[in-house]
């Protein structure tokens, strides 16, 4: 019997969840399994973003897509600017941490925090 990741059940749990801050500002979660496959190895394909008030997105993790050229697919969509760069992916207990900090940082920088 294989044991049973609860990170992984947790953020899986999470999936279409979406829930707005007393800023206005909304969180929305999508995280399902997939087929394994060389830019998905962990057979988990998610996507966490931070929206403002009027629904722009403004910050987001997630593995949708490569970046650019490369094969990786786990990145960053940076606050404040249009670029994308890779991210390290640890596991989905680090990844759900990981964006709720930046999340916490982009709300206290913009004065919604």
């Amino acid at each position: 019997m294989a044991a049973v990741d609860h990170e992984l059940e947790f953020l899986l749990s999470l999936d279409g969840v979406e829930f707005r801050l007393l800023s206005g500002h909304k969180i929305k979660i999508e995280a399902r399994t997939v087929a394994a496959t060389g830019s998905r190895p962990r057979g988990v394909k998610y996507s966490l973003t931070l929206h403002d008030a009027s629904g722009q997105r403004i910050y987001g993790m997630d593995n949708a897509h490569a970046i650019r050229r490369q094969r990786e697919f786990d990145h960053r969509h940076l606050y404040g600017r249009r670029k994308i760069v890779g991210y390290e992916y640890h596991g989905p207990a680090k990844l759900l941490a990981d964006f709720y900090r930046e999340v916490e940082r982009i709300l206290k920088e913009s004065g919604a925090l």
